[in-house]
């Protein structure tokens, strides 16, 4: 159930942040929504050329390390799937 989980919560990450990476204007404005809310005018805000480099950056470091924990988890469920096999065998014996 653990790894499941985990599997889930690293891809989901994995999708966001190519999502946030490739779009990171649209991210934005999203999040502008969200925490504007109670603000007057918040479109008339525009992001700086720099903040919006930093959340391409962000958003693939995150992708890269939903990736890397997506790569780990499936590498330790082979890898134990093997040994569980094996202590099968020697159980059956």
């Amino acid at each position: 159930m653990r790894s499941t989980c985990t599997k889930l919560m690293a891809a989901s990450t994995m999708i966001f942040g190519l999502v946030g990476a490739l779009f990171p204007r649209r991210v934005l404005d999203l999040a502008e929504r969200f925490v504007l809310v109670g603000y007057e005018n918040p479109e008339d805000l525009e992001p700086s050329e720099w903040y919006v480099s930093a959340t391409r950056a962000q958003s693939a470091l995150s992708a890269l390390a939903g990736g890397v924990v997506l790569a780990l988890e499936y590498g330790s469920t082979c890898g134990s799937d093997s040994d569980e096999d094996a202590a099968d065998a020697e159980d059956a014996e």
